[in-house]
Formats: structure tokens, C-alpha cells, sequence
């Protein structure tokens, strides 16, 4: 279990001065409205979706300081598709297999292995008291990510490249695909121009985080976060880990393009982004 944008969680922690790990909350589309209940200190990183207290815009990116009494409250996306709300000490959550996040499908984990609802109440896990140095600490702006229409994400191909028709894989490389409101944190749908698979299912086997199936319509499963560990369906390439983070900001009718790269570009790409995360935090 995981989130889908682990980059932006770990910054998000890291701005609070938590480590990588703790507790945090993911906010899809559309937020919630928190009642504050003590002083704390905060920081909100992702998609912007017009994060305020009371009728004052909040800045992401950056340590917070807020309030008892306060109303922390989400409004309009603008860009991406999560958030990532963390607070100095971390959220108090129940683990699963060594995880504290939510798993939506098999209801384990986080908060009661499920959404959140109105009415609950979240406690810190643990006393952020000393963390008041922390206030003011941004994100280098280098490390803020644009959010592009088409996204383009990066792939290696294959591992079933032989189950494709001749010219099958240079246009999957070739057009644009559009994400369709049949998605979730299991996977997103693309709409786009059929793709030939022959045979278009196979024993079913291990399926990675980011691979892209082709199903017998010839359309795209894109996986994430919550994908099944094993499936039937060919894959025609898998996305490289550091561009995870980038697709969980997907939202519906968004497009995409796929450009293919190396193994070897593939790490030098996830070294670079650990090595950003690693610099990336400056005190104001």
C-alpha cells in the first residue's frame, strides 16, 4: 500500500519537520472542510485546490501555523488532482502491513480502512512540541511541480511487447490518450485509438505499479496505487517509478502521451528526483 504521489506526501511531511513516513492525508478533486482543534503547525503540497482559512487563501508549499478555533477549507482545483495535507507529528492511523495508508479495496489501514467521513475526529500521533522552528520553511520553487495538458509520461516497454501487431507499439508511442471518469486510485482508464494485442489476453502474472494494459477492446488501463498483484491482460509498457508521482495527478479529461526511455534513463531520473526531495526544503 501506498499513496499514489508518495513525492509530494514525503515533501509535505519534511516541511513540518516529520519524517518521510508519517501519516499524512491524500485530498482527491475535491476537499474537505477540517474544524481545528488545538495550535498546530501544517503544510499542504500537490494540486491546488484553493486551500483557505476562513476567507484567506492558504500558500502550499510552506510550514503553516494555524490556530484553535480556525476552519481549514478546500474549494476550486485548479491544477492536479491530490493534495497532501500533513501536520507536525503526523496523523494518528491504524497499520497494515507495515503501512499506515488506506486501502480503500481491501478496508485496511489509515482511518478505519476507509474515506473519511463528517464527524471524525483525527488526533496527532505524536507532541510536535519544538517544531515552532519549522514555521516559514518553504520548497525550493524548483521543486514545485507544473501540471501540463497533455501530461507526458515516461515508460519502459514491454514486458509482453511480442503480443502486439506490427506498428502496434510506435503508435501507442505516437498518440494521445484522455483519461476517462471510469478511474480510481486502482488504475485510470484511457480513451484513445485502438491498440492490436493477439492474443489480447495472456496467462495471468504479476502485474507492477504503472504498467499499461491493453484490454481486448483495445484501450488502456493505466495502474496505480490500489492495482491488483496479478492480471491476464498484455502490457505494452510500465511507467518508470519517478513519474508515478506525476501521473496520481491525473484528473478526468486530461490527456496523456507516453515517450519511451531506457532502464538506464530510468534510474538516472529516479536518483535525480531523491536527490531534489534531499535539497529541496529552504528556511525562510
Amino acid at each position: 500500500m501506498a499513496e499514489p504521489d508518495i513525492y509530494n506526501s514525503v515533501l509535505a511531511n519534511r516541511l513540518v519537520g516529520n519524517p518521510d513516513g508519517a501519516a499524512a492525508l491524500e485530498i482527491t478533486i475535491q476537499g474537505p472542510e477540517f474544524n481545528i482543534l488545538e495550535d498546530c503547525l501544517i503544510s499542504i503540497t500537490g494540486g491546488d485546490l484553493s486551500p483557505s482559512l476562513g476567507t484567506k487563501l492558504l500558500p502550499a508549499w510552506e510550514c503553516l501555523s494555524v490556530e484553535k478555533g480556525q476552519v481549514l477549507s478546500f474549494g476550486k482545483r485548479n491544477r492536479g488532482a491530490r493534495a497532501y495535507l500533513s501536520i507536525a507529528g503526523g496523523f494518528k492511523a491504524d497499520q497494515a502491513l507495515g503501512s499506515q495508508s488506506t486501502d480503500l479495496q481491501a478496508k485496511i489501514g489509515g482511518h478505519r480502512g476507509r474515506s473519511l467521513r463528517k464527524g471524525d475526529l483525527l488526533f496527532r500521533d505524536r507532541s510536535s512540541s519544538g517544531n515552532q522552528v519549522f514555521i516559514k520553511r518553504k520548497l525550493l520553487p524548483e521543486a514545485q511541480w507544473e501540471y501540463g495538458n497533455p501530461f507526458v509520461l515516461r515508460v519502459m516497454l514491454g514486458p509482453q511487447t511480442s503480443c502486439f501487431l506490427p506498428g502496434t507499439v510506435e503508435e501507442f508511442r505516437r498518440q494521445e490518450y484522455v483519461v476517462t471518469p471510469n478511474s480510481n486510485r486502482m488504475g485510470y482508464r484511457l480513451k484513445g485509438p485502438r491498440l492490436e494485442a493477439s492474443p489480447s489476453e495472456i496467462i495471468s502474472d504479476p502485474v507492477p505499479l504503472g504498467a499499461v494494459q491493453v484490454l481486448p477492446n483495445g484501450q488502456l488501463v493505466l495502474l496505480m496505487a490500489e492495482h491488483q498483484t496479478v492480471g491476464g491482460y498484455p502490457k505494452i509498457a510500465v511507467l518508470i517509478s519517478a513519474d508515478v508521482p506525476r501521473a496520481a495527478q491525473l484528473c478526468i479529461g486530461d490527456r496523456v502521451r507516453f515517450e519511451a526511455v531506457s532502464l538506464e534513463r530510468a534510474q538516472q531520473l529516479l536518483r535525480a528526483q531523491e536527490e531534489k526531495i534531499l535539497r529541496c526544503v529552504i528556511e525562510a
